[in-house]
Parts: structure tokens; C-alpha cells; sequence
């Protein structure tokens, strides 16, 4: 039986569209400027560099001012708010696996800003571990992260299941033991855990 189902946030939680427009908005660019730009750079900012070191080249990349402290601060934290507004299919998904007597976590690739973003979020409420990347010191899919969830939820692999849109980084789990399924849709989503047995 399942006793935890851990879930990844970006795209398997979280598909913001006002994403970009936001950034756009904030920095004064072309949301295309931004786009060709943004994932440049991500997984050293998901694994904990500095906001500076991600937004600075960013910020240059597109001809804005990459010496204002201010903005680079303010990028950052409204980037992690945007990625934490959940759609509502999957906030639901969220307590239905709870109501049914399972444990919630969330564990994902993100920047340090996200940790206080998620923390303060409407739906934290709902989720029993949250996990973020930068602040551990470790990135999916290297195995030390998952095993330090593993180790968290104190459930031998069996008991664990885990979503994500990434083969990758459901692979890495899945040889560990977990039960793992590669998100393509809510309802996808739903029918796996169904299959599983925590919904019914």
C-alpha cells in the first residue's frame, strides 16, 4: 500500500501562463527576450547559486540593467510566487490524496526563493513535506535527493510514489524503489494513483 505520494511542482502542479508576461512586465522587455533566455543557467539557480548569478547574465542577455540589486531581488521572488499558484486540478488532486489518509509531499528543482514562496502559499496547507532543491544542496535526479526524502518519510521504497515530468527524474526514483509515473495531464495523474490504490 502507498503511504506517500510525492509530487513534483513546476508543470506537474504549476503551468503559470502570466509567467513570462510578468517577467516581462517587471524587467521592461519583449516576453520573447526573456523566453530565448530563461531556462539559460536554471539548474545551477535550481541547485542554490546565487539570485545574482541567474538574473545578472539574464538581465544583460536582454539589455537591462543587470547592477540593480533591487530588481534581481524582486525577479526572484516573483518568479517564485508565479511558479507557486497551483492550477486548481491539481491543488484538488493534492487533497483528495491527503483526505485519503496519505501523506503529501512536494519536492522540487527550484531556487531558494521558492522555499519561502511555497512556505507562505495558500495550498502549504495541504502538503505534509515540502521540498526545494536550493535549500537542501542537492537536484533531482541525483539519487541523494531522493534518498533524503526517502529518510525524511521514514517508508521503506515500496510505499512511496512519485510524479514528475521529467523520465529522468522519475527513472532516478524508480531505481530506487518508488513507484514512479511520468505526468502528462491531471486526469492522467489521477487514473495512475487510482490504479494505485490511494484513490479511489
Amino acid at each position: 500500500m502507498i503511504k506517500a505520494v510525492v509530487f513534483d511542482l513546476g508543470e506537474v502542479l504549476s503551468s503559470p501562463p502570466s509567467l513570462l508576461p510578468e517577467l516581462s512586465e517587471r524587467i521592461g522587455v519583449p516576453k520573447d527576450e526573456i523566453k530565448e533566455h530563461y531556462w539559460k543557467g536554471r539548474v545551477e539557480y535550481d541547485a542554490g547559486s546565487p539570485e545574482r548569478a541567474y538574473w545578472g547574465p539574464l538581465l544583460d542577455a536582454v539589455g537591462a540593467d543587470s547592477s540593480d540589486e533591487e530588481l534581481i531581488a524582486d525577479l526572484a521572488h516573483l518568479d517564485a510566487d508565479i511558479w507557486s499558484n497551483l492550477r486548481p486540478a491539481a491543488w484538488q488532486l493534492l487533497r483528495d490524496v491527503r483526505g485519503a489518509g496519505v501523506t503529501v509531499a512536494v519536492l522540487s528543482n527550484s531556487p531558494r526563493a521558492m522555499q519561502q514562496a511555497a512556505d507562505k502559499a495558500v495550498w502549504r496547507a495541504d502538503v505534509d513535506h515540502l521540498y526545494v532543491s536550493a535549500t537542501l544542496g542537492a537536484i533531482k535526479p541525483q539519487p541523494e535527493i531522493f534518498q533524503r526524502v526517502q529518510h525524511d518519510l521514514a517508508l521503506p521504497s515500496e510505499r512511496i510514489a512519485f510524479i514528475d515530468d521529467k523520465p529522468a527524474n522519475v527513472d532516478a526514483a524508480v531505481a530506487l524503489g518508488w513507484h514512479g509515473h511520468v505526468w502528462s495531464n491531471d486526469a492522467d495523474t489521477r487514473a495512475w494513483l487510482e490504479g494505485l490504490g490511494v484513490l479511489s
